[in-house]
């Protein structure tokens, strides 16, 4: 397996194993031009033992680190209010909703277990597609295995499929739509379900074609930005995952799709890039670079992924010098234009909270506890101290084209402490050359799923799910795993 220059936008780490023996079913026509049906035939026929040793240990640390956010949404949000629409739904009894163990269909499981997560702003992030695919992707994953009593080793490739259809589908919007006001998460976050759900359903390579082009007619088309004032945010994450089970069935049972897809992609993006789709796709329908080793970062603070790098920043100058609250004047953050535009500096309620770069600098110089941006310091108390209201108003932010031009291969801040003394302190931090981001161990999600976990499940279920997540190949079903994430 070679790695590519991550610092090409590009780069890729290019697998070298060869597909197993294991028949795939396909349709028998020239593929063409026919970008969905190379996506589909991709998507379709998957295996896991296609995959390199790291895709593999990559997927399964995605699955806990989804997990992990999982249970932190369980009281987040808007979970009482999801909970109840499906508890009034009825159904069939097919998927566990979390926390409580109650039955329900697999649709319903997946629309609240993503919005549980999704207005987090803590699940994994994919910034060469601006998209977050973990909160949806395994969420139906988990709904459909489940029902369909199918084991870890057939979630873990339906799991990668869905991860490399939606970033492609991100990278070849990036980043005109973001910038043009679409929601990229919202917008995309159906593609991955929608491939995941079909590769668990058995779609071979038409059918997931079909899918697809049926997943870009149904695509949540939600525009603004992620953090403005309002809870409907948690419901879009919800809506995607739902409704890319709805394109998988209903491919399944014959409907099909456009394949109209470069005009589709113009329709979003003045500067769309369709060649993206299919790079790294060989021409037999074997993926031979991976979106899923390519940058998808995991996230340590609940806020939107360009914030971290200020943050980071911000401790590691708090960590270096022996500064006080009360010693600072002014705080300059110099950082890319997608971090620049989080500047509301008085959040109003919890949603703005977690996108307010001053609030989030703020609450690093006055509290100094970096585990309070995994939550507890975007709420009302947070919100209304006189001393983080004050830090906050004290935050000046500029938007660097130098830095910006440089993203996602690095994700450039540079933070500037002036004091009250008349000297000033500065670092710049780069989010890519922090290991953990975009290489973690298995220790570091670990260590992230015990802090958020084990206070809600206690430290036997935690280790069990530990466990299950880290062996999931070798999982017979999903039901083990379901009782564990249960909160009693």
């Amino acid at each position: 397996m070679v790695k590519l220059d991550r610092h090409d936008e590009a780069a890729g780490i290019v697998a070298g194993r060869r597909r197993g023996e294991r028949s795939v079913r396909t349709v028998t026509r020239d593929f063409g031009n026919d970008t969905l049906q190379q996506l589909g035939r991709a998507a379709a026929g998957l295996r896991l033992t296609d995959l390199p040793a790291e895709g593999l240990q990559r997927a399964k640390q995605r699955v806990l680190d989804t997990l992990g956010c999982l249970v932190m949404g369980y009281h987040d949000g808007i979970s009482s209010e999801i909970r109840d629409y499906v508890q009034a739904q009825g159904g069939r009894a097919e998927a566990t909703l979390l926390p409580r163990g109650e039955k329900t269909t697999a649709a319903l499981a997946g629309l609240a277990h993503a919005a549980y997560i999704f207005g987090l702003e803590l699940s994994d992030a994919a910034p060469r597609g601006t998209v977050h695919p973990g909160s949806e992707i395994v969420s139906i994953a988990l709904a459909v295995a489940e029902r369909e009593r199918l084991s870890g080793a057939a979630i873990i490739p339906a799991l990668v499929a869905g991860y490399e259809i939606e970033i492609r589908f991100g990278r070849a919007l990036h980043p005109s739509a973001f910038y043009k006001g679409w929601s990229t998460i919202g917008l995309l976050g159906i593609l991955g379900p929608t491939v995941t759900s079909g590769h668990l359903l058995g779609l071979d390579a038409e059918r997931m074609a079909n899918a697809i082009g049926i997943a870009l007619h149904l695509a949540p088309a939600t525009t603004g930005r992620a953090n403005q004032p309002g809870s409907v945010k948690w419901l879009v994450g919800g809506h995607a995952c739902a409704t890319g089970l709805l394109a998988a069935e209903m491919a399944r049972r014959g409907t099909t799709g456009s394949r109209a897809v470069d005009a589709w992609l113009k329709v979003i993006s003045d500067d769309a890039h369709p060649q993206r789709l299919l790079e790294g796709i060989d021409a037999d329908g074997r993926f031979t670079q991976w979106e899923l080793l390519s940058g998808v970062v995991t996230k340590y603070y609940a806020a939107p992924g360009p914030i971290a790098t200020p943050i980071e920043a911000m401790f590691m100058l708090l960590e270096k010098h022996a500064i006080r609250a009360d010693d600072i004047e002014r705080i300059d953050a110099d950082c890319t234009r997608r971090t620049a535009i989080f500047s509301q500096p008085n959040p109003s309620d919890e949603l703005e909270a977690r996108g307010s770069l001053p609030h989030c600098l703020a609450l690093a110089v006055c509290k100094r506890d970096p585990a309070l941006l995994l939550g507890p310091g975007y709420r009302e108390p947070m919100i209304q101290d006189p001393a983080i209201r004050a830090m906050a108003a004290k935050v000046r932010i500029t938007a660097n084209e130098a830095y910006e031009s440089q993203y996602p291969a690095r994700s450039l801040a540079r933070i500037t402490l002036h004091l009250r003394d008349g000297k000033s302190v500065s670092l710049e931090a780069d989010r890519s050359e922090i290991r953990r981001y975009l290489e973690p161990t298995d220790a570091d999600i670990e260590a992230k799923f015990r802090l958020i976990a084990q206070p809600v499940l206690g430290e036997q279920k935690t280790k069990r799910i530990v466990d299950i997540a880290f062996g999931l190949e070798r999982a017979g079903d999903t039901r083990e795993l379901m009782q564990a994430m249960q909160a009693t």
